[in-house]
């Protein structure tokens, strides 16, 4: 028997139908199953499963801040990090070779935004500390942006899976300390001014980075090793920095945050104490000669353990007059946590509730 060609196609076309329509209940029903075998995981709003977004503390200066998170190098963010795991995100917000006026340029980029675009407080010369609120007390819900999201986009900065703005530590100076002519020196007046004006951008009512219940924490820069800076600059990698002028940046630090109210680490006079000590412990040593051998090497040993090396004792701390060493960082790390638990008991790291993984 001969098909005509009409019914040809009209088995052809039964045909076609019949697959598609086979596969597609086959599809269905593979994926229905499939997709009902996954019903033990929790869902996204079990807080067993979900991904527990942290408050954050963001520490904001220069490259003593930025290789602060260096592990081999025991950098004190590395340690604060360790300190706040599962309690706290630590963010690193470093810039090396910046100064205040540098950081000024690029601090809208570093901190959240939690309302409409306007800088008008920094602009206006508003300051928190000039009115009777108390920012950085837990004063109330922080005001965030129309969208109820807390950060901006992930074009942001600051990472949208942050909860909230708990600490800042600002950190800045030893830049600014660099001699005049230096490419980072920057006047006194200035310096004072820029650190005021970060501190107006968290705690001014009018701030797009408004957020009155973010505590401030400074840190003074350290002292600076003048005959390690200077043993480094005949090789051509080293600006000019004298201690002095990195004293003069501390006592601003101090200052400011006196008249704004937030607290400080006294970074710089930790460091003289310690290497003053040290010198002192090591004349003291000097001068007990004795003629008993066995005391002698005693005292000799004690004498070397306490001399402050080549370069005046700053090397105890530093790698190169300016940046921290390990037991720079460790004393810096040990400063910060008695500052913060001095001042705020309540970010005392607590026994972190586990999150459990899926089943």
């Amino acid at each position: 028997m001969v098909l005509s060609r009409t019914t040809v196609r009209v088995l052809v076309v039964a045909a076609v139908v019949t697959l598609f329509t086979f596969n597609y209940i086959y599809i269905t029903s593979w994926a229905s199953n499939d997709l009902s075998s996954t019903s033990s995981i929790p869902s996204s709003g079990d807080m067993t499963y979900e991904y527990p977004g942290y408050d954050v503390l963001l520490a904001f200066g220069d490259s003593i801040t930025q290789i602060g998170d260096d592990p081999n190098n025991g950098g004190y963010l590395a340690h604060l990090t360790r300190h706040y795991e599962r309690q706290m995100d630590v963010l690193n917000r470093g810039f090396a070779g910046y100064n205040t006026t540098g950081a000024r340029a690029i601090v809208h980029r570093v901190l959240p935004k939690t309302r409409s675009n306007t800088r008008s407080s920094a602009l206006s010369g508003w300051y928190p500390w000039q009115s009777s609120s108390k920012p950085g007390k837990s004063t109330g819900p922080v005001i965030y942006n129309s969208t109820g999201s807390i950060w901006p986009s992930r074009n942001s900065h600051f990472p949208s899976s942050a909860r909230k703005l708990q600490l800042c530590i600002i950190f800045f100076g030893a830049n600014d300390a660099q001699a005049e002519g230096e490419a980072g020196h920057n006047p006194i007046e200035k310096y004072a001014e820029d650190l005021r004006y970060f501190v107006s951008l968290l705690w001014s009512p009018d701030s797009e980075h408004y957020s009155p219940d973010t505590r401030i924490l400074f840190i003074t820069p350290p002292a600076s090793g003048e005959l390690m800076i200077k043993a480094k600059m005949r090789s051509g990698h080293m600006p000019m920095i004298r201690n002095k002028d990195t004293k003069a940046c501390a006592e601003v630090v101090k200052k400011v945050a006196t008249e704004v109210g937030a607290p400080y680490v006294d970074l710089y006079s930790a460091m003289e104490n310690r290497v003053h000590s040290a010198n002192k412990r090591a004349e003291i040593l000097n001068k007990l000669g004795t003629s008993n051998s066995t005391s002698a090497g005693k005292v000799e040993s004690t004498v070397q353990a306490a001399k402050s090396g080549k370069y005046g004792g700053y090397d105890q701390f530093l790698i190169d007059g300016i940046h921290l060493n390990p037991a720079g960082n460790k004393l810096l790390f040990d400063l910060v946590v008695a500052e913060i638990n001095k001042n705020w008991p309540e970010l005392k790291p607590s026994s972190p509730v586990l999150a459990k993984p899926p089943k």
